[in-house]
């Protein structure tokens, strides 16, 4: 897992993030997008079409993430223009153009992504999010597509004080609401500070502020936040928390929506383009580093 020597990032990473990319995704169905047409097709069938027709119709697709959480997806001011950039939405951008429409992106706070997906704001959550039980009772997951581990991201002055997960029992403790990694802290941590936040750039300002002591986040990430930050640092040791397990939500009651996305996602998989969307990605995180 991550591991850095004084405030100097670890070189294999870019290699190790694609490493951890699943390739051995299962192949589903795509759905016929002109069965909306079909007036004999059973009532199941005709209500999942009408989710494709609707998006069709109106077109495009209108997925939500939160833009905090590179390579997955972040923020990119640039020549004066921001722009919401990531592999999670260059995926999007391939399931939009399979089905032939415009994608529109709303960014939101992780923890009104699912409520927005429950209520048809929104037509899918791209967001870097892990299929939990829980999660699975409000909405239903496509295959996984990406699997990654946490780290500790702490500040490098206090890197020979924090030398193993024991090390952080009286720590302050910051990470995102409404994920496994606060699920985790609120078991393992239960008597510790704990600051919850809806984006990760509060939580990096209480870190570099003293307000917290430690972030526990996805590795791909932290690694962005340590090259972005000279004074974090990823702590050296493995935190056993759960891994991190990416698929893209979609509303419940549409099967054959689910199964047309799971059958771009497995295209992508097989091309290889998924591996290229990543590296291309860390690319332009390193070169927008550099920039600044």
């Amino acid at each position: 897992m991550g591991k850095m020597g004084g405030n100097k990032m670890k070189k294999n990473w870019v290699k190790g993030l694609v490493g951890l990319v699943s390739i051995a995704m299962l192949a589903a169905c795509g759905a016929d997008t002109n069965s909306a047409t079909d007036s004999s097709a059973i009532s199941g069938e005709e209500s999942t079409s009408d989710k494709l027709a609707d998006i069709q119709e109106r077109g495009k697709l209108i997925i939500a993430t939160t833009a905090d959480y590179p390579p997955y997806e972040w923020h990119l001011v640039k020549d004066g223009k921001d722009e919401i950039v990531g592999f999670d939405i260059d995926i999007a951008k391939a399931i939009a153009d399979e089905l032939g429409v415009d994608l529109e992106v709303k960014d939101m706070d992780f923890d009104g992504l699912i409520p927005a997906l429950s209520t048809g704001k929104v037509d899918l959550v791209i967001a870097g999010m892990n299929p939990t039980p829980k999660r699975e009772e409000s909405v239903d997951f496509t295959d996984i597509y990406i699997s990654t581990q946490d780290v500790v991201l702490i500040r490098e002055e206090d890197a020979e004080k924090f030398t193993s997960p024991e090390s952080l029992s009286d720590a302050k403790w910051a990470t995102q609401k409404s994920t496994i990694q606060e699920d985790f802290l609120k078991e393992e941590y239960a008597d510790a500070y704990l600051q919850s936040v809806g984006k990760w750039g509060t939580a990096i300002l209480s870190l570099n502020t003293g307000k917290v002591d430690a972030i526990l986040m996805v590795e791909t990430v932290a690694n962005q936040y340590a090259k972005q930050n000279d004074n974090l640092v990823i702590a050296d040791f493995d935190i056993e928390s759960e891994p991190n397990e990416a698929a893209i939500a979609v509303q419940k009651g549409n099967e054959d929506f689910l199964e047309t996305v799971n059958g771009i996602l497995n295209e992508l998989q097989e091309s290889g383009a998924v591996d290229q969307l990543i590296l291309d990605n860390v690319q332009l995180m390193e070169e927008n580093t550099t920039e600044e």
